[in-house]
């Protein structure tokens, strides 16, 4: 079912794709940056509601005004602590240059609301206005530096750092730790001639460089040469002063939600965030309604907040569409060689000798220390997850209540290193789209041992993602997370590893279905896998796309009528049960009633996939929980989709076509498990769509229909 704007939506998105087009080619006469991969929706049309109203207005407003629609507030800030339960304050359109602070009252039957004037688009900046709104003056070339290399022409002292966007585009810029990298005239990830780093100072595109020591940032917006047809490279104007961009300090939040209760958000376009754009603390009955959030660091930050509704909303990260993996991944995990503390505070560490690397002393040290000593961060501050919820301390005030009671649907995720992170009490999430994310898609633990439980992730498209789930072992085993009736799409890659000398055109390239992260710690989550579609490449331990793998003793793990395709092998028997399971033999592990099929037809079928499953100590150890023994109802075969072909740029059709071996053929489900597509009767067809069912449709106003590569405009 869709939502109930969804024509709205539909056509406003429409109109929003002719207005500002969605194609990733070089800039053109209206985009002097490049032309927009996320377009904002237009104005909304929304009716005004009733009871009392009020007013702002960023260009003809006044504060000492009593707030009418004809004599409207300046600020959102001011017009905030005039208002009670029942007020609505429309925003008439404009840019809001300020960091929104929200801590109203409203009431269960009359909330406060927020939101944008009927046909106007208002927009939240939480960066600092003389970079959008005079950029001619906000600049000088900077002769000392790199050429096309430019300063902010007066200081902004003490701001730890700064995040970007072009702000005509909403396209992010690359916050970079270091000048060397700015100014590199060097594209490729290699080592270092000089021997002085691991890596060469490289330019991974348009970015940004705050100097501590002078208060003064750097910005250079030289072109990119990627030599890859699938990445967009920068075209647009390399001069600052010609085109806005939005430029945050790093504790800038476009709207910080505290202690808020009852309170709605309508309309509205947020954007100019540093670590956070969008901040919820103690946020008591929020609400989201087709809110567009282009984010920094974090787009949306909660913690202790509940009950949550985001409906019809775009949370977009901000790693461009010329940036990789390669750049926005940390390198080293510990204070003693962790960039850029080192060298900057303790050069003596540069004269100690280094210990051999051992796993269990430093088990979060990716690189071994003659490395680690001279690694470097190259552009960590671009968007690391898209919505994270926040972990808890014993010594804090408020430590309860965690995140709770939440709902996301039909919202768009995109364009982040991670996805989203879903932790916490009684939290929903569906009907989303999740794309372009370069490492996890959906992280599944909570981020502090204990408070996630009751999470459902069920009915969401995931696209070009790197891991579209992952685990770690951090969580605690007290939750259950239950994954369910999603379509993980990974035909297509994503930016991961940056042009190499021997490999001048990158790694685009999809991973995997399933990920955990770390080694034993405290435990996980309960996972419970079940009438999932998951089409994804495979290596030897591989088998159901590693939904059982990776247990704890404390957590079960149950994986049921997933409908796993791989795309370019089959797994290989002789290792999956052995020496992939990493510890799963120990755990309450069951899966059954999935089927397995492998498209290329030059791939190697492998007799005994299902007899090996069968037959593994594991099976026999689970028969007095499970009798039949693991996989006793699985299949290998083609599922007989209603259209597929690998090609990522195919459209597919997931449902199950006539003669499908996955039709009626699951295991039954058992009753605890929630499912919106249950059958009344007999055993459930296997995969995520049933064969009687409509296509998938997700994200705004279910624009996003699961098979298809690219979105209805």
């Amino acid at each position: 079912m869709l939502p109930a704007n969804a024509p709205v939506l539909m056509l406003a998105i429409i109109c929003a794709g002719l207005a500002l087009g969605l194609g990733t080619g070089g800039a053109d006469a209206q985009y002097r940056s490049h032309p927009p991969i996320r377009p904002v929706p237009p104005p909304a049309t929304r009716p005004m509601d009733d009871g009392p109203a009020y007013f702002v207005d960023p260009a003809r407003g006044n504060d000492n005004a009593p707030g009418t629609k004809a004599r409207p507030w300046r600020s959102i800030n001011h017009a905030l602590e005039q208002l009670g339960p029942g007020d609505t304050l429309y925003l008439r359109g404009g840019t809001y240059s300020e960091r929104v602070y929200c801590a109203v009252e409203g009431l269960p039957d009359a909330p406060v609301t927020v939101r944008a004037y009927p046909g106007e688009q208002p927009i939240i900046d939480g960066g600092i206005a003389e970079f959008q709104q005079r950029p001619g003056a906000a600049w000088r070339p900077y002769r000392e530096g790199a050429p096309g290399e430019y300063i902010s022409t007066r200081a902004y002292r003490n701001l730890r750092d700064v995040v970007g966007l072009f702000g005509d585009s909403n396209i992010g810029l690359q916050t970079y730790w270091h000048a060397m990298d700015l100014r590199a005239e060097n594209e490729l990830w290699m080592p270092d001639p000089s021997g002085e780093w691991a890596q060469a100072p490289v330019y991974c595109g348009p970015g940004i460089w705050y100097d501590r020591a002078t208060g003064h940032i750097h910005c250079r917006l030289a072109h990119t040469h990627i030599g890859n047809p699938l990445v967009a490279n920068y075209r647009g104007v390399t001069d600052p002063r010609r085109v806005p961009l939005v430029i945050a300090p790093f504790q800038a939040a476009a709207l910080f939600v505290d202690l808020a209760r009852h309170v709605r958000f309508e309309d509205l376009v947020l954007r100019g965030g540093g670590h956070r754009t969008v901040e919820l603390a103690f946020g008591v009955d929020v609400s989201f309604d087709n809110c567009t959030i282009f984010g920094g660091t974090y787009p949306i930050w909660a913690k202790n907040t509940g009950p949550l509704s985001m409906t019809n909303c775009g949370v977009h990260g901000n790693i461009p569409p010329w940036a990789f993996a390669t750049e926005n991944s940390l390198y080293t995990y510990t204070p003693r060689f962790y960039d850029p503390y080192l060298r900057d505070t303790v050069p003596q560490y540069l004269d100690l000798p280094l210990p051999a690397y051992d796993r269990t002393t430093a088990p979060k040290l990716k690189l071994p220390y003659a490395e680690a000593l001279e690694a470097r961060n190259i552009a960590r501050l671009n968007s690391h997850a898209l919505l994270v919820c926040a972990g808890a301390y014993e010594f804090e005030v408020f430590h309860y209540p965690y995140n709770h009671d939440w709902e996301i649907a039909w919202c768009e995720f995109t364009d982040g290193h991670d996805g989203i992170y879903p932790a916490g009490r009684e939290i929903r999430v569906h009907h989303c789209w999740i794309d372009n994310i370069q490492d996890d898609g959906v992280y599944l633990s909570s981020p502090s041992s204990g408070i996630s439980d009751e999470v459902h992730v069920y009915q969401n498209l995931l696209t070009r993602i790197g891991s579209a789930f992952a685990n770690h072992s951090r969580g605690g085993p007290e939750g259950e997370v239950y994954v369910y009736r999603n379509v993980a799409d990974l035909r297509a890659g994503v930016h991961r590893n940056r042009p190499t000398p021997e490999n001048p055109e990158g790694r685009i390239i999809p991973l995997q279905i399933y990920l955990k992260h770390g080694y034993g710690l405290l435990g996980m989550e309960s996972n419970y896998w079940y009438q999932n579609t998951f089409i994804a490449p495979a290596s030897y331990y591989s088998y159901a796309h590693m939904t059982w793998q990776n247990a704890t003793e404390t957590a079960r793990r149950r994986s049921f009528n997933n409908l796993c395709v791989y795309l370019n092998r089959w797994p290989d028997t002789d290792l999956v049960f052995e020496r992939a399971g990493l510890g799963a033999h120990t755990g309450d592990i069951v899966l059954d009633g999935n089927l397995h099929w492998c498209p290329d037809p030059a791939a190697d079928v492998p007799e005994d996939l299902l007899a090996t499953a069968r037959t593994c100590p594991a099976s026999e150890r689970m028969r007095a929980q499970y009798p039949p023994g693991w996989d006793a109802r699985s299949i290998m075969a083609d599922p007989r989709f209603v259209a597929f072909r690998a090609d990522p740029t195919a459209i597919n059709d997931y449902r199950l076509g006539e003669g499908s071996p996955a039709r009626g053929t699951g295991v039954v489900v058992p009753e605890e498990f929630p499912d919106p597509l249950r059958p009344t009767a007999g055993s459930p067809d296997i995969g995520a769509i049933p064969a009687d069912a409509e296509p998938l449709r997700v994200g705004r106003g279910g624009r996003v229909i699961a098979g298809q590569h690219e979105p209805e405009p």
